[in-house]
């Protein structure tokens, strides 16, 4: 997995559905339609691969194994 711009992965939680929620501090809390949730580096330009496959990994259950990798392609 390769990084990706935090703007973009924002537009890709929102195509599956997702919405922020707020929370404090320098990370954002999004969560799925059916409750699954996971935060993202705000101030972040970019997303670390190893940040990706923790967000990836929280919203498995709901989005697909890989929906991100899937994306990425």
């Amino acid at each position: 997995m390769k990084p990706m711009r935090t703007k973009d992965l924002r537009k890709l939680l929102r195509q599956h559905g997702c919405e922020p929620s707020p929370a404090k501090g320098s990370h954002e809390k999004w969560t799925t339609p059916g409750g699954h949730s996971t935060t993202l580096k705000a101030a972040a330009k970019d997303q670390a691969p190893g940040t990706l496959r923790n967000i990836q990994d929280a919203l498995a259950p709901e989005l697909g194994e890989r929906w991100i990798e899937e994306a990425q392609k």
